[in-house]
């Protein structure tokens, strides 16, 4: 391990985000600079790996800060090493991408130094080695989501869209202080490896209330049924930031934090199929949504709410195979969704649109960009031998292993639609005949070489890393004699499964999007009962809709006061007046005076 490497994992990029305003007089400068903090930063975090193996795991180590009076920590054990190394991996690599795609931009110097913020935040976030110094890290990384997701401010869709994440994530920020208050009062302490001890002597329904405030956070931040809203219109960002978010930062904390309580809360049967079924939930309605959205991006999304979700149920399962599952399914998941992202972005800014009706036949314009997004298609439609399929496969097998058959049921139709959502996107981006606006493009503008470098790493790694189960069963476990036994039958099951859920998923995908036999119009508008669900799916089940009306009857309720409020002492003391009387006259006619 590098000297210092729990600290410089993080106070690297943290100092570099602030350094980078002062090289803003030179762009080159700026690029060289942060792409050499982003991989320093990687270069510590992943020093830490061989610690892992270590008997002495896990430690904290703790600095005094005088002059705040407060200790300041950090966690090493496997959870938080493995999740250092993908923030910073990821996150070095998206900076490197940046460099070509980012290259006509004015505002380069804020962006590297929000990137830089970024990935410093989440490291220390999964650093932090107690709950308030994780509260503090976890704002930070809202508020840089904020700012990257509105970073095009002059675009009034970016800028709601920036405030957007901010208020909706709120909601769950809210809920988590909430439960960290009562858990400090009910253990009176913070620390991780304390409160697992400490909360044995307090009240289950008290634990399973302050559990589920505490995944309330994790809610908000992974983008989990209901609060998912924000999510979709995160994609105004530029691409470096959505593949930055969805694969290594903002929606991966709320897993981070689901694991990392998962030892205090486990306890609590409600909070555990809370979890799970909250999951499961997401994961279906997510697939679903990115059925009907146009928008490549949008659909991505998508799929990222989806697959946290998977991960979410293999949480909620109550197992160390589950938390395996997740974990694996998360590295699984951070590889390919990179991929996917850095590639549509590739697309993207070649030719001005993230409309999928207005690509189509661009694998033989982009025969790389092509070939690496379908090495993460794949992954992420869980065909082998990519890593998708050995991931996602293990979190349905340990559903069903522990008897949990309406996960299964649920996580398995969903398996499938992802398969059709995946190949639809496939088919209507890379093949067919070219749109009639990629026809009229007078210049399209190639990718540059610093966009290339990383999609062939993220492709590798998809090929690579499905194989290394066991070795990341060793990293997780490395001193626990725990072994993950699969029955032979279940796992024939689970094949069985996973090459139905191919074959159903992509049949009618070939049909309608790749030979295009069938008409996708026609089928929605064949009947009022399939242009309802087109609609209901369309408008994300009008979660979106319901929250503006009650934002509105909420404003419309306080504005009908204002006419109380004239401004005029006289008027509001007349009205102080006439509530006396009025109150005096029930208290002698009610209180029996």
């Amino acid at each position: 391990m590098l000297p210092h490497a729990p600290w410089l994992s993080w106070i690297i990029p943290l100092v570099g985000a602030a350094i980078v305003p002062l090289l803003s007089f030179r762009r080159r400068l700026v690029e060289a600079f942060s792409v050499i903090v982003a991989f320093t930063a990687a270069a510590f975090a992943f020093s830490m790996i061989p610690e892992v193996f270590k008997a002495e795991l896990p430690v904290e180590k703790h600095i005094w800060l005088p002059i705040l009076n407060v200790k300041a920590g950090v966690i090493l054990d496997p959870l938080s090493i493995f999740m250092a190394s993908v923030a910073t991996g990821i996150g070095a690599l998206c900076i490197l991408y940046s460099i070509a795609y980012m290259s006509e931009h004015p505002g380069y110097t804020r962006y590297y130094s929000l990137m830089l913020l970024f990935v410093g935040g989440m490291t220390g976030l999964v650093m932090a080695s107690n709950m308030v110094q994780l509260y503090i890290f976890w704002e930070v990384v809202g508020l840089c989501s904020c700012f990257l997701i509105g970073f095009y401010y002059d675009q009034e869709k970016a800028r709601h869209a920036g405030l957007k994440a901010f208020i909706v994530t709120r909601v769950g920020d809210a809920s988590l202080m909430i439960g960290l208050a009562l858990l400090y009062v009910s253990t009176g302490t913070v620390d991780f490896l304390q409160l697992a001890n400490a909360v044995k002597g307090i009240d289950m329904g008290l634990l399973t209330i302050t559990g589920l405030l505490v995944f309330g956070g994790a809610i908000g931040k992974s983008a989990q049924v209901p609060l998912f809203v924000w999510l979709p219109d995160a994609m105004e960002g530029p691409s470096t930031v959505s593949a930055l978010i969805h694969a290594a930062t903002m929606v991966k904390a709320g897993v981070y934090l689901a694991a990392r309580t998962f030892p205090i809360f486990s306890a609590s049967t409600t909070w555990l199929l809370f979890v799970s079924w909250i999951g499961a939930i997401t994961a279906f309605m997510a697939a679903t949504m990115a059925m009907v959205s146009k928008d490549i991006k949008r659909v991505l999304a998508y799929s990222t709410m989806s697959q946290i979700g998977y991960m979410m149920t293999a949480v909620g399962i109550g197992t160390m195979a589950g938390i395996f599952a997740s974990q694996f399914h998360l590295m699984s998941h951070a590889i390919f969704k990179a991929l996917l992202f850095l590639a549509a972005g590739c697309i993207i800014h070649s030719i001005g649109t993230r409309n999928m009706d207005e690509m189509g036949g661009l694998k033989d314009v982009f025969p790389l960009v092509y070939i690496t997004f379908l090495i993460g298609a794949f992954s992420l439609a869980g065909i082998p031998p990519f890593n998708g399929f050995w991931s996602k496969g293990l979190i349905i097998l340990e559903t069903i292993n522990e008897g949990f058959y309406g996960l299964a049921i649920l996580s398995s139709i969903t398996a499938i639609i992802t398969v059709f959502y995946t190949f639809r996107m496939l088919f209507l981006t890379f093949h067919g005949e070219k749109s009639e606006y990629v026809k009229k493009l007078k210049h399209i503008h190639m990718p540059g070489i610093t966009m290339y470098i990383p999609l062939l790493v993220l492709a590798a790694g998809c090929i690579i890393s499905g194989f290394l189960e066991h070795n990341f069963l060793e990293f997780m476990f490395p001193h626990e004699s725990f072994h993950l036994h699969i029955p032979e039958n279940l796992m024939l099951i689970e094949y069985t499964i996973s090459f139905l859920a191919i074959v159903i998923g992509l049949v009618p995908a070939y049909l309608l999007y790749f030979r295009k036999t069938i008409s996708p119009e026609k089928i929605v508008k064949s009947s009022s009962i399939t242009y309802a669900l087109y609609k209901l799916l369309e408008n994300g089940y009008f979660f979106d809709k319901f929250y503006y009306s009650l934002s509105y009857a909420v404003r419309d309720f306080a504005q009908s006061f204002r006419k109380t409020h004239t401004g005029v002492l006289s008027n509001n003391m007349l009205a102080i007046v006439a509530m006396m009387i009025i109150l005096i006259i029930l208290f002698i006619t009610f209180g029996g005076v």
